[in-house]
């Protein structure tokens, strides 16, 4: 898989962190060349935030003699 950034090599993730005195487990991505870091949160808040872009601006990203 490559990175959205950078396009280098993402790898699977899987790390312990301890904040506050409690553990929490990480399952995501992370880019070997770049640091970028995906998990289930990240992706689902891109892509509702990219849905209501569309849905506001439905105008935007058109080429040619329409709007840019």
């Amino acid at each position: 898989m490559n990175c959205l950034r950078c396009n280098g090599l993402v790898v699977n993730d899987d790390s312990f962190a301890v904040q506050t005195g409690s553990s929490s487990d990480f399952h995501g991505w992370r880019c070997v060349n770049c640091g970028m870091i995906v998990d289930d949160v990240i992706r689902d808040n891109r892509r509702v935030s990219s849905q209501t872009r569309r849905a506001t601006h439905p105008e935007h990203r058109r080429y040619g003699g329409q709007a840019a």
